[in-house]
């Protein structure tokens, strides 16, 4: 079987009358590699972001508003395979791992927003 070029892990939801928390990312989760940057990346209905590729960094990535397909690449003439997340239904963590190319576009009526972890900082 084809090793998959990133991974996935369901959000833990702490509930709490006055709103959820929900806890992205801890020091201890195996996705967490280091610290580089963290930011957050809007994505307009109907256009397309990518292909996007890094040799040594590895990128944490949740969707916080909206729905956002993410498409995945091991090398740039391959099929690409893809995987919706959406902010509450499909509320993971997806890590992309490096040498993989991937892309994504916004699914939803509104504007997609997305929260990246990198673990290097970007010059």
């Amino acid at each position: 079987m084809k090793k998959k070029n990133y991974k996935i892990k369901k959000i833990p939801i702490i509930k709490n009358s006055k709103g959820n928390l929900f806890k992205l990312v801890s020091k201890n989760h195996n996705f967490y590699n280091k610290f580089g940057e963290i930011y957050l990346s809007e994505v307009i209905r109907g256009k397309f972001k990518g292909w996007k590729y890094h040799e040594y960094r590895s990128q944490i990535i949740t969707v916080a508003s909206g729905k956002v397909r993410f498409f995945f690449k091991k090398k740039i003439t391959d099929k690409p395979t893809f995987i919706d997340l959406e902010y509450p239904s499909k509320l993971y963590l997806l890590k992309i791992e490096p040498k993989t190319y991937y892309s994504f576009e916004c699914k939803s009526k509104k504007r997609g927003l997305i929260i990246n972890l990198i673990d290097e900082v970007v010059k």
